[in-house]
C-alpha cells in the first residue's frame, strides 16, 4: 500500500454538457481534464418525424474541437435509468462513439443502483447482474474493433453488493482503473457511505486497482483524496452552481419558455413509453405484499439470483428478466406463505423455474452460515463466453 504522502493526488476532471462550442474549447485551452456524458452526443429524430424523439445516433466528436482534449467517457448509465428506464443506444452505437476519439479512458454501459432507481435488493442484483453481462459485451465488441477495452464499473449500494458485484465481472485480469458507480449522492460515512464502500472493494480488489468515483462532491473529495485507491474523480456541479448564480436575465419571458420546453419535453416522453421500459425502482414493493418476513427476504432473493443467471449468461435480457422475475417471484411468495420452506415448497419452485428451489434451499443455508458474497456464475475461473473473446 501507498502510503497518504507519496499517493498520487486524484485527477478531477470536469464534466463538460456539451459535445463541442466554447466550454470544450475553454476546457481544453486551459488543459482540463474532462469527462463527457454519452448522452451529450445524442442525437434524435426531430418533431414531425414519424420516429419523433427515438434516437437516431451519436453526434461523433468534432477532430479540430477535440485536439489535444484530454477526454474520458461515461456511458450515461444513470441518465437512461432515470429517463428512459434503460439505454437508447446499443453495445454497437455506443461504440461507434468510443471508435470516434482516444478517449483517456471510456467506461463499459452499467446498470446504476440509486434508491431512485432501484429501491429494493431484488432489482439491484439484476441490475449487477446486467452491469456484468454488458462488461462482457464491450469487452468484445472493443476486442472486434481492436480498441482498448473499456474501464469495468463496480455496482451496488450496500458493501456486499459491491464485494458480489466484483465477484461478477467476467474478468480474468484486473484492470489499473475501475469506476465506483451509483456514489453521487453517498454521504461519506455511515453503514453504506462510500468509505464503507472503499474499504469492501478494497477487500476484493487486487492491490493494483485503482477507482474513479461517479459525480464525488467536493465535501467528499475532501476525506476521499488520501485514499490509496482514489484515482480520480468527475463533477458538474460547477454547471449546477452557474445557473443557480444567474442573477440577471431571468425575467417571466425567460421562465416561461424554460417551462414551456420542458412541459414539451415531458409530453414527447410519455408519448414515446411504449417504447422504452417504464422507469422501476422497486422489484418487490412491500405495499403491494403488506410487508416482508425474512423468509419473503430469502425468497426474492433467490429470485432475483435465478434470473441474475440468466441475464449474465446473455439468455435474456434486463428488462424482461425484471418482468418474469417480479412474476416468478411472486407466485414464489404465495407458495412460500402457504407452505413454509418445506420440501413441498422448494419441489414447487423447481417446477416453476428449473434450479428455483435448489437455489432458494442453498441460499437459506448460506444465510445460517453468515455468508455475504454470493458465486460468480462464470465458475471459479471467472471466465465466460464474452470474455474468452476478448
Amino acid at each position: 500500500m501507498v502510503s497518504a504522502r507519496h499517493q498520487p493526488i486524484p485527477t478531477v476532471r470536469v464534466g463538460v454538457p456539451l459535445p463541442g462550442g466554447q466550454l470544450v474549447a475553454a476546457a481544453r485551452d486551459k488543459g482540463y481534464p474532462v469527462l463527457f456524458s454519452a448522452n451529450a452526443f445524442a442525437r434524435t429524430w426531430p418533431r414531425g418525424h414519424e420516429r419523433e424523439g427515438f434516437f437516431k445516433g451519436f453526434r461523433l466528436p468534432d477532430p479540430a474541437q477535440f485536439d489535444g482534449l484530454d477526454a474520458a467517457l461515461d456511458s450515461a448509465g444513470f441518465v437512461a435509468a432515470v429517463r428512459y428506464g434503460d439505454y437508447r443506444w446499443t453495445v454497437e452505437d455506443y461504440f461507434d462513439l468510443v471508435q470516434a476519439y482516444p478517449w483517456a479512458w471510456y467506461a463499459a454501459m452499467d446498470y446504476c443502483c440509486e434508491p431512485q432507481i432501484a429501491q429494493d435488493r431484488p432489482l439491484r442484483l439484476l441490475r449487477m447482474a446486467a452491469t456484468a453481462y454488458m462488461l462482457g459485451q464491450c469487452r468484445k465488441e472493443a476486442s472486434d474493433r481492436q480498441l482498448p477495452p473499456p474501464m469495468p464499473v463496480l455496482q451496488g449500494w450496500t458493501p456486499d453488493e459491491y464485494a458480489t458485484c466484483a465477484a461478477w465481472l467476467p474478468l480474468m485480469e484486473w484492470p489499473d482503473l475501475v469506476g465506483l458507480g451509483s456514489v453521487c449522492r453517498r454521504p461519506v460515512h455511515g453503514d453504506t457511505g462510500i468509505l464503507a464502500i472503499l474499504e469492501a472493494v478494497d477487500q476484493v480488489l487486487p492491490a493494483h486497482v485503482r477507482l474513479h468515483l461517479f459525480g464525488v462532491k467536493s465535501t467528499a473529495l475532501e476525506r476521499l483524496a488520501s485514499h490509496h485507491r482514489v484515482a480520480s474523480v468527475d463533477s458538474m456541479a460547477w454547471d449546477v452552481q452557474a445557473r443557480a448564480e444567474r442573477r440577471t436575465g431571468r425575467d417571466m419571458a425567460f421562465r416561461i419558455s424554460h417551462m414551456a420546453a420542458w412541459a414539451d419535453r415531458q409530453r414527447s416522453i410519455a408519448a414515446r413509453s411504449r417504447a422504452a421500459m417504464s422507469v422501476q425502482t422497486m422489484l418487490f414493493d412491500p405495499a403491494e405484499f403488506g410487508g416482508f418476513s425474512s423468509t419473503d427476504e430469502l425468497v426474492m432473493e433467490a429470485a432475483a439470483l435465478q434470473y441474475a443467471d440468466l441475464v449474465m449468461g446473455g439468455d435474456l435480457e434486463y428488462r424482461d428478466a425484471v418482468h418474469y422475475c417480479h412474476q416468478d417471484g411472486t407466485i414464489a411468495l404465495a407458495i412460500a406463505r402457504r407452505n413454509g420452506l418445506s420440501a413441498e415448497m422448494l419441489a414447487e419452485c423447481d417446477d416453476m423455474l428449473e434450479g428455483f428451489g435448489t437455489r432458494i434451499s442453498n441460499l437459506q443455508e448460506s444465510w445460517g452460515a453468515g455468508c455475504t458474497a454470493l458465486p460468480s456464475p462464470f465458475g471459479p475461473e471467472r471466465t465466460s463466453h464474452a470474455t474468452a473473446a476478448a
